[in-house]
């Protein structure tokens, strides 16, 4: 797990009665001769903390933490907003020089008349000890993060920043306006070249976080390499630079439900869409005057991008369109051609087979180190993931293999995903941020990937895999292996080489529609793309033991 430290601040509010804490204040001195008037900080603080005034260099020594590089130094003080900086000696002359990233006024190409460190006090706390004169921990790079919300029709009392750096939890890592402008700010120490990538919330739940526009967005989040110290922004609130203010424009999104009869009623639901333009709170209902289960909705939005999901509303219950979330580039007027329920890309919906049974696998032998129990959490239980997460049991088989069988599975696409819970009741679900293998997955929405499959008829059904792996396993395993697709990338020409036995061949695009199948397969078969686009295809080959394997062909 990477080692990170974060500090947050936020401006004082007039008359608030704050609360008493106390705060460590540390600098390594490592590389530094330490003066023989020793080491001292200075700052808006020491009159609270019983100094005769404010910003004295000769009042608050600070004392070396046994026989470290680290000096530090702890006072009681109000709940608030401070700025300081260290001295090597006594008076002013010693103090060390703050680079940009750790500046109040960071990212604002002025320096509000100083060029001091700050920090946010909310209870008791201790600060990392950065170097001298350096920005961040020793081995770490400070990231200082500057949002303008200053377009924000509200902004709550929560600004947060969520990523992989503070283990995607909305709410707990805040932004706060110091300076009184609207501009929000949080530094996170990162080890020095590492990746981080995050979003901004305007709140501290999912679902007031911002749509990053498809220019600076990396599955749908902001992405930094970091290689030292660095100053992000300001940058606006779901835009990708400073803030301006875009032309608006009528756009219409088409949603066609037919594709969506194992969960939608017309008779008694209903379909919403919820995205940046409503809060992710939904309510903005779409309709289908004309009976052809193709649902619109008009609505004025600015440019250049309309960011959105899809919903049922079934008894008052949203039930969200699997995949990532739906993105509209436009620069004027626009009608966006109808897209099925659940299907990325526009066209008509893909026909379903009739409901099956899936037997869920999953390996926990390289999983997790201690778990008492494994969940499989998806879109197509009742209530969706979590809510109806269904309990594994361990194979009788299968050393270290846990397994579910869910009966009559409608939907012809599913998403899905295993979970552990620990002896505390905590629950982690799996995760795929840094998956090299993501032949199984497909964007959530939320930053990370779910698990996909796309049934391809009414059989049952065996899904095997690792935990957070799209390898499989047991004999799924070797049917995967003895499944043979070339040449890969193909001109057009693939031949696809089976087992022993008789199997179903099926191809899909990427929007879960069969372009071409072959039935009682044996040995050999092979497809001839025709006149079919460049770009991605799923061979999808299944025997008559329920056993399936799914491999990803390129047409150049």
């Amino acid at each position: 797990m990477k080692k990170i430290y974060t500090l947050a601040m936020a401006m004082l509010i007039g008359g608030a009665a704050w609360a008493q804490s106390n705060l460590t204040f540390q600098v390594d001195m490592a590389g530094q001769t330490v003066s023989a008037n020793g080491v001292h900080i200075a700052g808006d603080f020491q009159a609270a903390a019983g100094a005769a005034g404010n910003w004295d260099p000769a009042a608050t020594a600070l004392t070396q933490v046994g026989t470290s590089t680290i000096y530090a130094v702890t006072v009681n003080i109000p709940d608030g907003v401070y700025q300081f900086k260290f001295l090597n000696g006594n008076a002013w002359g010693d103090d060390e020089g703050v680079p940009a990233a750790s500046q109040v006024s960071a990212g604002l190409g002025y320096d509000n008349g100083n060029s001091n460190r700050w920090v946010r006090l909310n209870g008791s706390d201790t600060l990392a000890a950065v170097l001298f004169g350096g920005a961040a921990p020793a081995g770490h790079s400070a990231v200082s993060l500057v949002l303008d919300m200053g377009l924000e029709a509200s902004i709550d009392p929560i600004v947060s920043v969520a990523g992989d750096f503070q283990g995607w939890s909305p709410g707990t890592t805040q932004l706060y306006d110091v300076l009184g402008d609207s501009i929000y700010r949080h530094i996170a120490y990162v080890p020095t070249n590492d990746t981080m990538n995050f979003k901004y919330l305007n709140g501290g739940a999912w679902g007031t976080d911002e749509g990053v526009p498809s220019g600076c967005s990396v599955n749908n989040n902001r992405q930094l390499i970091i290689a030292g110290d660095t100053v992000f922004g300001p940058t606006c609130f779901a835009q990708c630079g400073p803030c301006f203010i875009p032309d608006t424009f009528n756009v219409t999104i088409q949603v066609d439900m037919s594709g969506a009869s194992c969960n939608f009623d017309p008779a008694t639901d209903s379909v919403d869409f919820a995205g940046p333009y409503n809060g992710w709170g939904g309510g903005d209902f779409l309709s289908d005057p004309d009976g052809d289960m193709i649902y619109d909705i008009t609505v004025r939005v600015p440019s250049p991008e309309f960011t959105y999901k899809a919903r049922i509303i079934k008894g008052g219950n949203p039930t969200w369109e699997p995949g990532g979330n739906n993105v509209v580039s436009f620069t004027g007027d626009t009608l966006v051609p109808a897209r099925c329920f659940g299907v990325a890309t526009s066209g008509a919906c893909p026909p379903q087979p009739n409901p099956s049974d899936i037997t869920f696998q999953v390996d926990m032998s390289n999983g997790p180190a201690s778990f008492v129990k494994v969940f499989l959490i998806g879109d197509f239980t009742d209530p969706q993931w979590q809510g109806g997460a269904i309990e594994l049991t361990a194979s009788a088989t299968q050393p270290g293999v846990f397994e579910t069988t869910v009966n009559q599975i409608c939907p012809g696409k599913i998403a899905f995903k295993y979970m552990i819970e620990d002896g505390t009741g905590t629950q982690v679900e799996e995760s795929f941020i840094n998956a090299t293998n993501n032949t199984c997955l497909e964007p959530s929405g939320t930053g990370d990937f779910n698990r996909f499959y796309q049934r391809p008829d009414d059989q049952p059904k065996t899904i095997s895999a690792p935990w957070e792996d799209c390898a499989s396993i047991g004999i799924l395993e070797d049917f995967s292996a003895s499944v043979n697709i070339y040449p890969n990338p193909s001109n057009g020409i693939t031949n696809i080489e089976v087992p022993a036995g008789k199997h179903e061949v099926r191809i899909y695009n990427l929007t879960g529609s069969v372009v071409a199948s072959f039935s009682n397969v044996e040995n050999n078969v092979q497809w001839n793309a025709g006149d079919l686009t460049t770009g991605v295809y799923l061979v999808n080959v299944s025997n008559q033991s329920g056993l399936t394997a799914t491999q990803k062909v390129v047409l150049k």
